[in-house]
């Protein structure tokens, strides 16, 4: 597999492109993978540890640096997430190319990612996350859904919890349900 954001534009042409940003990128990459797995459903993904494709509608895509992504991924979906102020006009501009019927995933407690996610876009839609609402039980996270289930997980970290809730808005891009997810999160280790 080729590793310019063009070679893999190529290569996965097809395809959905979900390309995830900012300093939680990585977390936010293994969960959803996990979430995937648990889940038997197919992905294709290139991050600067995994290369997987396979026949899978979609490919999530963690970019090992933030300084080439203009020349082609060409996303459809653009998780942001801790953005510093140095990646704010990059980030921009790659929002800006988000195509209509596009989707930008968005910390809404980060300013930098914020700030980029609130600028009116045509047809793109916006999905702000913050931490999951839960409770601590021995000190790790107790989920709480929408229906007030409780879901025990062994997260302890408000950090992770954010990643979570961000995870949880892609995941439904890509037909996975809440439920799924819930379960999903009760089996990572």
């Amino acid at each position: 597999m080729q590793t310019s954001p063009s070679g893999i534009y190529q290569q996965n042409i097809d395809k959905q492109r979900i390309l995830v940003l900012g300093k939680n990128r990585s977390r936010i990459v293994q969960l959803t993978l996990f979430v995937l797995k648990f889940n038997h459903k197919k992905y294709s993904c290139y991050t600067p540890k995994t290369v997987q494709q396979e026949d899978a509608p979609f490919i999530i895509i963690e970019p090992e640096e933030t300084n080439d992504l203009l020349e082609g991924y060409q996303h459809h979906v653009l998780v942001l997430s801790g953005l510093s102020v140095n990646e704010k006009t990059i980030c921009s501009k790659l929002a800006d190319l988000t195509p209509k019927s596009g989707a930008i995933i968005y910390d809404e407690k980060d300013p930098v990612s914020s700030e980029i996610a609130k600028i009116q876009r045509t047809d793109v839609s916006t999905h702000p996350y913050t931490v999951l609402k839960h409770e601590l039980k021995q000190g790790k996270a107790v989920l709480i859904s929408s229906s007030n289930e409780k879901i025990e997980t062994g997260f302890a970290t408000t950090e992770d919890l954010k990643n979570m809730s961000a995870v949880k808005e892609l995941v439904k891009k890509i037909g996975i349900s809440s439920g799924q997810f819930y379960r999903a999160m009760t089996a990572f280790q």
